[in-house]
This record gives structure tokens, sequence and C-alpha cells, in this order.
């Protein structure tokens, strides 16, 4: 989006957001924490029930510092760990960390209304909700997947993790990826789940 930016770099991985300012115009600025610290977030769509679910969070005690949708997802997070996509109600793509488990969550709504790419280029793993981000890395390399060019000609869609770059997947929508850092220098495998 044109409205705002924000980054979170870190050892071992960095987030970066381009926004749209729509929800919380004045103090949605991506990455959003949790009250602590421990859990953020880079979010790309829209909560359907944020005012409700807002009201019910801080009733249990949760300190809300924005007035954007995105900061729902990391006291979600608090209340209902990995489940916490089956609670998000909305249209959405979203990378989520949390420091305390050492793993980054990469997840799509139900119905893959916004989407999320991804390629892993060596011990490296590339994210963006365009193709083109991931190749504006310089790192995943512009290389057409004939596979997919096939698959978009003949049913006009691509509706797998397929996409039209050799290296580039999509995550599916109602799934998410699961990564965990490495403590011992290894590289991390995604772990693909369904949540819906």
């Amino acid at each position: 989006g044109p409205d705002d930016d924000g980054f979170l770099i870190r050892q071992g991985f960095g987030f970066a957001n381009r926004r749209l300012s729509i929800v919380g115009l004045g103090d949605g600025r991506q990455p959003i924490f949790n009250e602590d610290g421990s859990v953020a977030v880079v979010f790309n769509g829209e909560l359907f029930d944020y005012p409700e679910r807002k009201a019910a969070l801080q009733a249990r005690g949760h300190v809300f510092r924005t007035h954007t949708d995105t900061e729902l997802i990391v006291h979600l997070y608090e209340e209902h760990g990995e489940a916490v996509f089956t609670e998000l109600k909305g249209q959405f793509a979203l990378a989520l960390v949390d420091f305390s488990r050492r793993t980054i969550f990469l997840a799509r709504d139900r119905v893959g209304i916004c989407p999320l790419f991804w390629s892993r280029q060596g011990d490296l793993i590339y994210f963006g909700s365009e193709i083109k981000a991931l190749l504006a890395s310089g790192a995943v390399p512009p290389v057409a997947d004939v596979r997919g060019l096939d698959h978009l000609f003949t049913f006009f869609a691509l509706g797998s993790r397929r996409t039209l770059f050799e290296g580039v997947q999509a995550i599916l929508p109602g799934h998410y990826l699961k990564i965990k850092f490495s403590t011992d220098g290894r590289a991390a495998e995604p772990i693909e789940r369904r949540y819906w």
C-alpha cells in the first residue's frame, strides 16, 4: 500500500510491510506487537468481527495500543496459540512470529481472497503477498514454470500451490506454514497445515 511502511529485523529473519491505511489510520503501523513484545504480526486484509472481538479481549485483560484490526491477531494468538487461525473471521494473508517459541507462521484466509506466496532459496525462505516482492529480492530467479503456464491456459486459473514461477509456491486457502527457527544452525523446515 501507499500509506505507510514498517520493518522488523532480528537475527535470522526480517519482516517488511507496505500498508494501505483503512482501519487505525493514525496508529496502525506494522508490525504490531503484543503487550510484552514476544509476538509480532504483519497483516494484509480485514477482520470482519474486530469490534466485538476487541471488546471481549479487553474484558479478559488484554491491552490494545492501536485502533487497527491487525492488533487483534497478536492477542488472539496469546489466547489460542497455533489454533488462532480458526478464530480469524475475514480475509487475510499474514506472517506472525512468536519469539519465545522461535516460530514463524505464514497463513492465508479460508477461501483464499488474499494471496500469499513463498519460496525457499537455499537456507532462506522468502514470502510476500505478491510474487513481484519475491522477485524484487534478487534471490528468487524469474524463471517461468511451464506446468504453471499450462495450468493457467488450460483452466484459466491456478488453483493449487503451483504458480507461474519455478520455485515459488502459493499457500493454499485455509492453510498455514509453520517454520521453527533452528537453534543448532540447521535450516528450518516449513511444515504445512490445514486449519479449515
